[in-house]
Parts: structure tokens; C-alpha cells; sequence
């Protein structure tokens, strides 16, 4: 309480005058001294809420920095070194060709074989052949017939008719097949050719040379027939026959089959024999009096490399 305040001033003065009449009807009061009303209790201080703390960010690792695949490494391809050229031996030197076998039987004719061909030389340009037959190149090696027919079809235009030339040719085919069957035989077309032409160039209708004995156009035959302006074709045959199969008349001379023949089927002698009636074995190129380079100038011609 305030100082100088009493408790009837807080209760009141008790009155002086008579209290008012009781209720009988009510209880009556207690003896008991009323009870003191406790004081309400304050309440207990509510603490304060504990601040909200938010909860703490997850914590995010940061991404693990992107690093770009690396480039496949490639290596770089090996240098290309190129093959060692192969080593091509220096060739052989040639062995002389062997001498030809001429069979005694029958034979087909050779200008229907089918032989390996060889590149033939340039035209013009001979190679220089001498010794004995085995030096000689083998038939194996010569160009065909069709082959040397055409290298010389040029030469033979400018003596010949059209009409001789054809008799030419088909003369040649039908007097070799004439020797097949011989035993030394058959006399390969393609000599026949190369002989026409070394002798008279291909000229069906040359005159004859005479050194004592007649030898006409076309393979010069010994006393044989010569070109006759009403029978060309059968004069071109009977010339061919002459040089090949021999002039059957009394004096005639022997053709390139007998001459062959006597040289037991060498060619190649054969060939030096019915240039010059006798013949060097040791060395075809000694004409003996003759040509000493006939035999290497049909061995050329058959080489495709003489066509004149």
C-alpha cells in the first residue's frame, strides 16, 4: 500500500448503525475463518522461440569440370616405300642353234605349224651369220609365211603383175606340198619364198643369167624353164618346181630338195649347196667361188629382216 493509506480506507469504515437484519433462512456462517485467497500465480515466463535457423543449404559438390574427350590418336601411316625393282639376271648368252632334225617320214607342211613367234629385227638391218648349220637360226625362230609374204608383198608389186603375184603364191604352197612325203621333205614354204627373192627379187619374168649354164627366173634353176608370156601361170609353177624338185630334163641341175637331201636333211647346207654346188660344212659362209653371204641373207630373210 501507499504510505499514509489505512485499510479502511482501502475496505471502508465499519458503520455505526445497526446491521441489517440477518436472513434467517441463510446458513449461518461458518466459525470457520474464511479462507484466504491465494494470490493467482503469475505465469511462468513463456521463453522466447529459439530464432528459426534455416537449414543449412545442401551443400551441391560442384560438377566435375567437362574435359572433352581427347581425339583419337591416330598414327600416321607408315611411309610407302616402294618394292626394290626386281633383279633381272643379264641373260644367257645365246647358244648356237642346234641343227635342224629333218624327220624321214611324212610331215605335215610346216607353213600350217604353229611356231612361237620372235619379234623380227627392223627391216634392213641383218645380223651376220657364219659357221657351221647350228649357228644358223632353227625354222622355230622364223617369222611366218603370211608374216614374210606381206614384208616383201611391196617389192613384188613393183615387178609383178597381180595376177603372177598370185600365181606366186599359190605355186610356192603347191610345190611344197609336192615334197611331203619325201624322205628328206617337206621344203618349207617360207625357204622357197626367201630363195625366190634372194635370186630374182620376185621378178617372174627376169631374164635368164648365163655363165655357161641357163639359170632362169624364179629360183634361177639349173637349165629350167624361164617365164612364158602365153602361159604365166603355169611357167611361174614349172620355175618354182625347177629350183625346188630339180630340172628332170637331160643337164638339168639339181633343185633345193635334192641338194638337202644330200646333205642328209640339213637346210642349211642344203641351201649354201644349190648356191654353190659344194659346200664348207665348217662354215657356210665360204661360198667356194659363190655368194659367200647367201646363206646369212636367207637366214635374214627369214628373220623378217631383209626384204629386198
Amino acid at each position: 500500500m501507499a504510505a499514509g493509506t489505512t485499510c479502511s480506507e482501502i475496505f471502508g469504515t465499519a458503520s455505526s448503525s445497526t446491521p441489517a437484519p440477518v436472513n434467517s433462512s441463510a446458513p449461518a456462517p461458518s466459525s470457520s475463518p474464511a479462507p484466504t485467497q491465494s494470490p493467482v500465480p503469475s505465469p511462468a515466463p513463456v521463453p522466447a522461440p529459439a530464432p528459426v535457423v534455416p537449414a543449412p543449404a545442401p551443400v551441391v559438390p560442384a560438377p566435375a569440370p567437362v574435359i572433352p574427350a581427347s581425339a583419337p590418336v591416330i598414327p600416321a601411316p607408315a611411309p610407302v616405300i616402294p618394292a626394290p625393282a626386281p633383279v633381272v639376271p643379264a641373260p644367257a648368252p645365246a647358244a648356237p642353234a642346234p641343227k635342224p632334225v629333218v624327220s624321214a617320214s611324212p610331215s605335215t607342211n610346216p607353213s600350217n605349224e604353229q611356231s612361237t613367234p620372235i619379234s623380227a629385227p627392223t627391216p634392213g638391218v641383218s645380223a651376220v651369220y657364219s659357221g657351221p648349220a647350228s649357228n644358223f637360226p632353227p625354222a622355230s625362230a622364223w617369222q611366218s609365211f603370211s608374216a614374210l609374204w606381206a614384208l616383201n608383198l611391196p617389192a613384188l608389186h613393183v615387178v609383178d603383175s597381180d595376177a603372177d603375184i598370185a600365181s606366186i603364191e599359190s605355186s610356192i604352197q603347191a610345190i611344197s606340198d609336192d615334197t611331203n612325203g619325201l624322205p628328206y621333205g617337206p621344203i618349207d614354204p617360207r625357204v622357197i619364198l626367201a630363195v625366190i627373192m634372194q635370186e630374182s627379187s620376185g621378178e617372174a619374168t627376169v631374164g635368164a643369167t648365163n655363165n655357161g649354164v641357163s639359170n632362169p627366173g624364179l629360183m634361177q634353176s639349173h637349165d629350167g624353164v624361164g617365164y612364158d608370156f602365153s602361159d604365166p601361170a603355169g611357167s611361174i609353177k614349172q620355175m618354182i618346181h625347177d629350183g625346188v624338185l630339180g630340172v628332170l630334163t637331160p643337164g638339168g641341175g639339181d633343185g633345193l630338195y635334192n641338194t638337202t637331201a644330200e646333205q642328209n636333211g640339213s637346210i642349211w647346207e642344203g641351201i649354201r649347196k644349190y648356191n654353190s654346188g659344194s659346200v664348207d660344212v665348217t662354215n657356210l659362209s665360204n661360198g667356194l667361188g659363190s655368194t659367200s653371204s647367201y646363206c646369212s641373207d636367207i637366214a635374214n630373210r627369214l628373220m623378217g629382216a631383209k626384204n629386198t
